[in-house]
């Protein structure tokens, strides 16, 4: 890979995991119990995972696909849910980044700038593994968000997180979809440079 493109592929992993760490910093910051919340946590994580990611530069770039993937439908989720089930609220700082901004650059990075190196066709089930830890820490935690719609106890909890998990499934196979229809090229990373 050219110097200039693994300088432009740092930097603008450095900018999405910027945008993740500002979006968790309000709101640690600002809510009365965060860490409860979905949007927290994927925040962290994907502002670990992106930075992470600019410290390889380049490097290990099948993992690296998989984790980009596993964010993307992960803050898919975070994103639709919030403003479809949730709230469409993005007047605070700590929403509009949450919800909104890091979900798109996440987004944005899968479907412009990052390469999709080795992406296979069983990754999307792989990526439901971030919301199905969330979904065991929710129950076992006893989380008392989300409970409008997605109640543990109500007999259509199980039907409900079905559905979520296909919905999930279905956004994977869309992300799938985008990187075999650009064939692992990037907007970062030409692929001739790599």
């Amino acid at each position: 890979m050219s110097r200039n493109a693994t300088l432009g592929l740092t930097a603008w992993r450095l900018l999405v995991a910027a945008s993740a760490f500002v979006g968790f910093g309000y709101a640690v910051t600002t809510f009365v119990e965060p860490w409860h919340a979905l949007s927290q946590q994927a925040s962290l994580l994907a502002g670990a995972v992106y930075l992470g990611l600019a410290v390889l530069a380049g490097r290990a770039e099948v993992l690296a696909t998989w984790l980009r993937g596993g964010m993307a439908v992960l803050l898919t989720l975070v994103c639709v849910t919030y403003l479809a089930l949730i709230s469409d609220d993005l007047s605070t700082t700590a929403s509009l980044f949450e919800h909104l901004i890091t979900p798109l650059v996440v987004l944005a990075d899968w479907v412009i700038f990052g390469r999709t190196v080795g992406v296979r066709w069983w990754y999307p089930f792989s990526w439901l593994v971030f919301p199905l830890v969330y979904l065991i820490y929710f129950v076992l935690a006893d989380v008392q968000l989300y409970r409008s719609f997605l109640d543990p106890t109500s007999a259509g909890f199980g039907l409900t997180v079905a559905e979520f998990m296909v919905a999930l499934l279905v956004v994977g196979y869309v992300l799938y979809g985008v990187a075999k229809v650009r064939g692992g090229g990037a907007v970062l990373i030409p692929e001739e440079a790599a």
